[in-house]
């Protein structure tokens, strides 16, 4: 799907075997699509996006009947980064029951580690998440907001 994050020597020299070996690209891409809801319920989730501060991208969305709801998620988040002028992005999901979701990514000029830290998650420099209980959508936008605030 491309090369985007800690990419290093040995995976351009993986890529090159594997190209060396007459791997068929157009099967690998086949293998990462995705349906049609999939794809809507990603455009759907980014659709709602809106910025903090002029570098930073949040978008929130419901839990729809959906099984792989997390790397819907996930995915969004990735798609954020995408955006012109965007270095870091947040998708907060209601999972229903007073579960909310987080899924944070970065290019690395932010930290969200240390801002899902804040949150009672976790992850790593450039990506990571949280999953907060007994919280409403809106309450977990608010501590978002405050922990990236603390952390920037």
């Amino acid at each position: 799907t491309g090369f985007n994050f800690k990419t290093g020597v040995r995976t351009f020299e993986a890529a090159a075997y594997l190209r060396r070996n007459d791997v068929d690209t157009i099967k690998i891409k086949k293998l990462f699509q995705v349906d049609i809801n999939t794809f809507m319920n990603r455009c759907n989730i980014i659709e709602r996006v809106r910025e903090l501060r002029k570098s930073i991208a949040i978008a929130t969305c419901t839990k729809i009947d959906n099984a792989d709801m997390q790397m819907i998620v996930a995915q969004s988040t990735d798609e954020l980064l995408n955006i012109n002028n965007i270095t870091t992005a947040f998708v907060l999901c209601d999972m229903g029951e007073g579960n909310v979701i987080i899924s944070a990514r970065s290019l690395g000029e932010t930290n969200v580690q240390v801002i899902m830290e804040k949150l009672g998650g976790g992850g790593h420099m450039t990506i990571a998440g949280a999953q907060l209980k007994d919280t409403t959508l809106e309450d977990a936008e608010q501590m978002l907001t405050q922990a990236v605030d603390e952390c920037i």
